[in-house]
């Protein structure tokens, strides 16, 4: 993206006005600026004719995929309107497309995608069963979806040019998945992605491509931690806030060891790092590094922990701050500072779907340059002729379902998004993501969303003064009938009963309030009081790893469920003390 000096990363403890950091961090900023200025503008005016450009990004796709089998399945050839490509395209799930991808998965490339293009790999997804999911990786997907990557990453450097010059800790998903039966190669997205980063780039990346190798989530945040500590870290990008605490808090529980390996040059053997790894790190590691001991001796000497707040410059963090995974993010000041933050966007393993540009704020823009997009009312999504709205006919604060089409196949793909409409750019809206359309109890038609259920919870536990971690609500029928949510979350979340018994209060009082439906049920004795399920601490993270064993995807982009609709869902964890709301006890 932008060209940089090659020079060997600085230790955490060299001074700032280093002569060589201060050529380097010049070069940077001149780089940057150069690129911002010459790409910036073109993008930005771009939004202000989305609905043309958008258009016509359409109308080109749609001619170069005409004579592929899903082309010509569709007509393809006589579309040559927004409207007629409506008629002919239905609004589909991925199993619409599945024995398209299938047929290219197994050789049959034209099944997709166009002869004037190549097929790169597949990357993969899971949905909430686990069962994998290929998406189809072609060159032209590829160039847009760095070009969309690219644009971010541009608005965030210029926005953030005091810290061009440091590095960067950046950790990806698993590149191996396996193969296809056709013979490619199956990667996570973040995985391919950093492997086709710009070359020039790679002496601004904290740690190597192997850490992301790891498999044991704990050796490997460790890892990553050990190799980057000793460096000028100025960025961190990772999709998920809770990965950023988790990492932050196995830095301070494994401080005398950190140090330990950093005195003698080592990386401790008590990790599961596999051997090849051990030695592809081996240059990195074997330095030793007192300097940078003296220095984070006295951090904990004076603070008594040791996060990186303390340790490395004034930070600029990129992850999800919006959607359900984002209401972690009010716990990071706690161990990285009150330091800017800047939303990841709307990203899938099928593309990049928005660009937020500006920082402490979830919504971003489309990503117009990288696909097609659609938005389908919530309240229409089930209707046998839903009504399809481009990006420029939305209404601020309303809810909507995301469609996409991308150079990856896929053509009024619903994802099952659900998006809200924030306000516009020229004519391309700010989208901000708020949930996946499928996670709403309806016990008895309270219709109660996860959103709803994780913005109250979090907001109760503020209130009176609890350290909530993770929660999950779960509708439930008891032996008789009766419709009820349980709310399981860990008990070391609450110093005791007494607030444990406030929090659920106070979370019935909210959601009565953000839900009428929820409201009049609960009133008329339809729904009874939900109930707070104390589960033994450490739950959620034996449960993240569970997940990401099970689904073979490893924990990067794990999204922790605010509702599940199973009740015996909750059987696999060991139940605590209960606590009934008592807002509308006789």
């Amino acid at each position: 993206m932008a060209l940089t000096l090659l020079i060997d990363p600085p230790d955490f403890h060299v001074p700032r006005s280093n002569p060589v950091q201060r050529v380097n961090d010049v070069f940077a900023r001149a780089a940057i600026t150069s690129v911002f200025s010459l790409r910036w503008p073109k993008f930005r005016a771009l939004l202000d004719n989305a609905a043309r450009q958008q258009e016509d990004w359409l109308l080109n796709r749609v001619g170069l995929c005409r004579d592929t089998k899903f082309g010509r399945d569709h007509g393809f050839g006589e579309i040559r309107s927004v409207a007629d490509f409506r008629k002919r395209v239905p609004i589909s799930r991925y199993d619409y497309f599945a024995p398209y991808i299938q047929a290219v998965a197994s050789g049959d490339t034209s099944a997709l995608i166009p002869a004037s293009e190549q097929l790169v790999q597949f990357t993969i997804t899971t949905g909430s069963g686990g069962a994998p999911k290929l998406n189809p990786v072609s060159n032209t997907w590829m160039k847009q979806y760095r070009q969309a990557w690219d644009l971010w990453g541009l608005k965030l450097f210029a926005d953030h040019r005091r810290n061009l010059g440091t590095q960067m800790l950046q950790l990806a998903g698993k590149w191996d998945m396996g193969r296809t039966p056709g013979g490619h190669q199956i990667s996570m997205v973040s995985a391919l992605l950093a492997r086709a980063q710009n070359p020039m780039m790679k002496p601004y990346y904290a740690t190597p491509s192997p850490v992301n190798d790891i498999p044991d989530p704990v050796a490997r945040y460790y890892t990553a931690l050990r190799l980057s500590i000793t460096q000028r870290v100025g960025w961190i990008i990772l999709m998920n806030p809770g990965t950023l605490i988790r990492m932050a808090e196995i830095g301070n529980e494994y401080r005398e060891l950190l140090l330990k390996d950093l005195r003698d040059g080592t990386l401790s053997e008590r990790f599961d790092v596999p051997a090849d790894v051990r030695q592809s790190l081996a240059g990195r590691i074997s330095k030793k590094r007192p300097g940078t001991v003296v220095e984070l001796e006295e951090v904990i000497r004076r603070t008594g922990t040791l996060y990186p707040k303390d340790y490395w410059p004034p930070l600029v963090i990129g992850c999800w701050l919006g959607g359900t995974a984002g209401y972690q993010k009010t716990a990071l000041p706690k161990y990285f500072g009150d330091v800017p933050m800047r939303d990841m966007g709307l990203v899938s393993s099928e593309g990049r779907h928005t660009i937020p540009i500006e920082d402490h704020k979830p919504e971003g823009v489309p990503s117009i340059v990288s696909g097609y997009y659609e938005f389908v009312p919530v309240e229409e999504i089930d209707a046998p002729q839903p009504t399809a709205l481009g990006g420029h006919e939305l209404e601020v604060d309303r809810d909507y379902y995301l469609l996409m089409t991308t150079a990856g196949g896929f053509s009024r793909f619903n994802i099952g998004d659900i998006v809200r409409c924030r306000g516009f750019v020229g004519q391309a809206p700010l989208l901000d993501f708020i949930q996946k359309g499928d996670r709403v109890g309806d016990l008895e038609g309270e219709k109660l969303t996860e959103h709803q259920v994780l913005e109250c919870a979090h907001a109760a536990s503020q209130a009176v003064g609890a350290r909530l971690t993770e929660v999950t609500a779960v509708p439930f029928r008891d032996e008789m009938g009766r419709p009820s949510y349980v709310i399981l979350a860990e008990s070391c979340d609450f110093c005791d009963d007494s607030q444990a018994g406030s929090f659920i209060d106070e979370l019935d009082r909210r959601l009565m309030g953000i839900n009428f439906l929820v409201n009049y049920r609960r009133r008329e004795g339809v729904l009874d009081a939900p109930r707070l399920t104390l589960i033994e601490p450490g739950s959620w993270k034996r449960y993240m790893q569970q997940e990401s064993d099970r689904r073979g995807t490893g924990d990067y982009q794990f999204k922790h469920p605010g509702l599940v609709h199973d009740a015996d869902w909750t059987k696999q964890f060991q139940a605590g003390r209960q606590f009934e709301s008592k807002v509308l006890a006789r």
